[in-house]
């Protein structure tokens, strides 16, 4: 049997595996973690944690692999993914994807870690969170397989799952149907998630997450001007940069060399856009992993004119080959155990694919910006992001973020 997982994420964030069969049986005891006596409000706040060190690694990781290359992550709908299928998962192949999302099995169990993510999932649906953020995971399955009871009962339980009945014996139905499902969900932002199936798929798991934000304060779209971005210092594109002029928390990192400025969303949301000197982009970055922390302290309430590209960004990782140089390894092999979810030995993860896609534009919740042409302000700093920079959004409520990377060339 196969699965197949495939992660991407835009205003939407799609994640599917994809398994197939191997050979050797496995000891059909259960072996997770018993339950500790946490106190069930310790749990979301581990999750979280766990959550941004791992898109840390991940993030770290491959500005090592792509050192020049647009990057976008969501590292939130990585790890949730693989949290899900590690419902299924025992032995070395469970403590694998626990300690490669960045769990402490001595500090927090397997129940806890489930329950932070039910815990999560709840947050960012319930109404009062001020997110226009879902995530929602759907597992299309054939009559076939055998699948656990306890495994179906826990998906929906602690990730909100969805279960569709499906026939792969017809794989041009089963594609079309997964497909249609997938570009309902998403709003038509996704219309081929899946360009085919292979001949072994039994099952297909897909998670999509959306994501809007809103400025809290718009960019007025007769300010935005077609402008230089400088890519590198022989290398100039003409990109729409969008203006205003307003009052934003900014300041200079010493350490990274670089000028930060957060722009909020309504919602306990911002983003913050990290401009590093001009050919210094890798510097700044190695500078954040030695010391993340940094960030905040600088921040001051500044009035400036602030200018950044619209733009749009799609990026795709093999989560395969790079989760395997983080350790997560066994369950991409033969010796896979996920015989949880069937209770067949033959199941491994053949393929996990990570798209991410985001468009950031003039919109907010907010038609108030003051017109780039009055002088209301006096001598403010001129902010323009025109060159290579680092971006997060992030949910300061929770301390989680919902997805980093950076722009260098926002013609590709």
């Amino acid at each position: 049997m196969k699965l197949f997982v495939f992660l991407c994420f835009s205003q939407a964030l799609l994640c599917a595996f994809v398994c197939g069969h191997h050979g050797g049986p496995h000891d059909d005891d259960h072996d997770h973690d018993g339950h500790h006596h946490n106190n069930e409000t310790d749990a979301m706040p581990m999750v979280t944690e766990a959550m941004f060190n791992f898109g840390s690694k991940i993030y770290y990781h491959l500005i090592d692999v792509q050192p020049y290359d647009n990057l976008l992550v969501s590292q939130l709908n990585i790890a949730k993914a693989f949290a899900l299928l590690s419902l299924g998962a025992k032995s070395k192949t469970l403590s694998e994807i626990h300690e490669g999302i960045g769990f402490n099995k001595s500090s927090i169990s397997e129940e806890m870690i489930h329950k932070g993510f039910q815990q999560f999932i709840n947050f960012i649906k319930h109404p009062k969170s001020g997110l226009e953020l879902d995530s929602i995971t759907t597992l299309f399955i054939d009559s076939k397989p055998n699948l656990r009871k306890k495994f179906l009962d826990d998906a929906q339980k602690y990730y909100r799952s969805d279960v569709m009945p499906i026939n792969f014996a017809e794989k041009s139905e089963a594609l079309e149907q997964i497909n249609s499902y997938m570009e309902k969900k998403t709003n038509g932002k996704i219309k081929d998630l899946l360009d085919n199936l292979d001949p072994m798929t039994d099952m297909v798991i897909t998670g999509t997450k959306y994501f809007k934000g809103s400025w809290e304060h718009a960019f007025n779209v007769n300010d935005t001007r077609e402008e230089d971005f400088h890519v590198d210092e022989n290398t100039v594109v003409k990109v729409p940069m969008m203006s205003r002029r307003g009052e934003y928390l900014t300041g200079y990192i010493p350490e990274a060399g670089c000028t930060v400025v957060e722009v909020p969303y309504k919602g306990n949301t911002s983003a913050y856009f990290f401009l590093p000197e001009m050919g210094k982009l890798n510097d700044a970055e190695k500078a954040f992993q030695n010391s993340g922390d940094i960030v905040f302290k600088v921040l001051k309430p500044r009035d400036i004119i602030l200018s950044i590209p619209k733009f749009s960004i799609s990026h795709e990782i093999d989560l395969k080959k790079e989760l395997e140089c983080l350790g997560i390894k066994e369950v991409f092999s033969d010796q896979a155990d996920l015989s949880g979810i069937t209770g067949d030995s033959r199941l491994k993860v053949s393929k996990a694919v990570h798209k991410a896609m985001l468009e950031v534009d003039e919109e907010g919740t907010e038609a108030d910006a003051d017109a780039i042409g009055k002088s209301k302000l006096g001598h403010e700093q001129h902010i323009t992001f025109d060159r290579p920079f680092i971006f997060s959004i992030y949910n300061k409520e929770k301390s989680f973020d919902i997805f980093s990377g950076r722009l260098i060339n926002p013609t590709k």
